[in-house]
């Protein structure tokens, strides 16, 4: 049997843990630069307001029921996913972190499911402060339905047995089935398709026809039969892409270079985490493509490096010589990113001929120094020169919560 661990609405309860006075009431978390709608408390999803939806679309609604706003902490949201995780781990060998909060767990080794997760969501509940709920079925689809139902049942826990298949099946909407997106669910609406049980009797020939493999993987799952592993290693990605609009528009080259220059840095932190080294890099700069009096541009290039790296300095300096060639003077830039790819593991590159192995071991130790220090004391505690200060010209988080847990300036004080 496999669970599925969700946190009930996770970025609003992160914010109140160390707001205790906020619980039953309206909490909303907002995307960068407070454009949209990301996460919202049961009280505000009982009042009809969408995920994404702009927040200027319900400014009304906001300042009518006194909902309570929040830019978007990643770093708080970060931390206390892992304190989670570490909690499931602690307690059961075989998990899967599929999301910053949800997590697949083998369930197969208890009789008693219902005790199991009962307790393990107490456990998470008393030490973090996050409620979750708890899905139990013979596969990971099968869990995450069990799950949708879980979070309308009082005990946030629910067990669907291979019986009642057909009767939970027929309630669930074909475009809440996990794997099936919004263009399928279209697709499927045409074709009488509207449930997961009327999906789960479709010919595999059909699916096949129409589908991948895993669309047919996951038919298969909805009749009971265990296709996908739960996989205990995180995925290697194949590539890294950091990109953000800013909250207002810059002409300054200078400005820029700093942008690209702190994207560059925080993608090559998160190719060492996965031990890859990248061999090609992807720079780009938009213009406002909202403003509709003049042409929207987008200027891009992609350049490869001499030899496979991971290090900041080789992957900024290459970022700015292709910010250099694609920047043009009095354009108003509204966006900017990079994309690392062309990934090769650190323990399977070849080695080029005329390589300085002793530079490469000397940058390498560099590195490690670098991660340590930002590990220890916190992010941006070290950065190279040409990355940004600050970025409060470019991004727009008013509603900023403090990090609690990730910056010691923002330890909580209490009076006693």
């Amino acid at each position: 049997m496999i669970a599925l661990l969700d946190c009930n609405n996770f970025y609003a309860s992160c914010e109140r843990i160390f707001r205790p006075d906020l619980i039953s009431k309206p909490v909303i978390v907002l995307s960068n630069n407070d454009g949209c709608v990301i996460a919202r408390s049961n009280e505000v999803k009982k009042m009809g307001i969408n995920m994404g939806i702009p927040l200027y679309k319900i400014e009304k609604i906001v300042r009518q029921y006194q909902i309570n706003l929040f830019s978007s902490n990643f770093s708080l949201y970060g931390d206390i996913s892992n304190r989670i995780m570490e909690i499931i781990k602690n307690d059961i060998s075989n998990v899967e972190i599929y999301s910053i909060d949800e997590a697949f767990i083998d369930f197969s080794q208890f009789a008693n499911y219902k005790f199991h997760a009962t307790s393990l969501m107490h456990k998470i509940y008393k030490w973090t402060g996050i409620p979750t709920s708890i899905g139990v079925a013979q596969n990971k689809t099968l869990s995450k339905i069990a799950n949708f139902f879980a979070k309308q049942n009082n005990s946030n826990f629910f067990h669907i047995d291979n019986s009642e298949l057909k009767f939970y099946l027929s309630k669930m909407n074909i475009s809440d089935v996990w794997g099936i997106g919004r263009q399928y669910s279209k697709f499927l609406h045409n074709n009488h398709i509207y449930n997961a049980y009327d999906l789960s009797k479709q010919d595999d020939k059909w699916i096949l026809d129409h589908f991948s493999v895993n669309g047919l993987k996951t038919v298969h799952e909805l009749r009971g039969i265990k296709c996908i592993d739960i996989v205990t290693e995180p995925s290697v990605r194949k590539n890294i892409r950091i990109s953000r609009s800013f909250s207002e528009e810059t002409t300054d080259y200078f400005k820029l270079q700093q942008v690209i220059s702190t994207f560059a840095s925080k993608a090559s932190e998160k190719l060492r985490k996965q031990n890859s080294l990248c061999s090609s890099i992807h720079v780009f700069i938009k213009t406002n493509k909202f403003k509709t009096f003049h042409e929207n541009y987008y200027y891009s290039d992609k350049s490869y490096f001499d030899s496979p790296t991971n290090d900041n300095s080789l992957i900024i300096k290459k970022s700015l010589e292709i910010l250099n060639k694609i920047f043009i003077p009095g354009n108003s830039y509204k966006q900017a990113g990079i994309v690392l790819g062309n990934f090769v593991s650190i323990d399977q590159f070849q080695i080029g001929l005329f390589d300085n192995l002793k530079q490469k071991n000397r940058r390498y130790k560099l590195m490690k120094t670098f991660d340590e220090i930002n590990n220890t004391f916190g992010s941006d505690s070290i950065k190279l020169g040409s990355e940004e200060l600050n970025n409060q010209w470019r991004v727009n988080k008013t509603k900023l919560s403090p990090s609690y847990t990730t910056k010691w300036n923002d330890i909580l004080t209490v009076n006693i």
